[in-house]
């Protein structure tokens, strides 16, 4: 946990996804681009689907269990 923790807070990008994704809920990739303003999300979108803290719900991501626990995890340390 506290690796999957380390790793998101070196990566704003990641972080904003995750935060993005926890307070709206499920969104596609490009909704996900446009609400966090971030070129190129595709790629931290497949960095946090490799970690497991992303899932599909048919063509939406949405956070996993451990997704959610990071984030508030994250938000705890900022």
């Amino acid at each position: 946990m506290e690796e999957l923790i380390g790793f998101v807070a070196s990566n704003n990008k990641l972080s904003k996804i995750l935060a993005v994704l926890d307070s709206k809920g499920p969104m596609d990739s490009t909704t996900i681009a446009k609400t966090t303003r971030i070129v190129g999300a595709d790629k931290g979108i497949e960095e946090l689907l490799a970690r497991k803290l992303l899932k599909t719900e048919g063509n939406k991501y949405a956070l996993t269990e451990l997704g959610i626990q990071v984030n508030h995890k994250l938000r705890g340390v900022r």
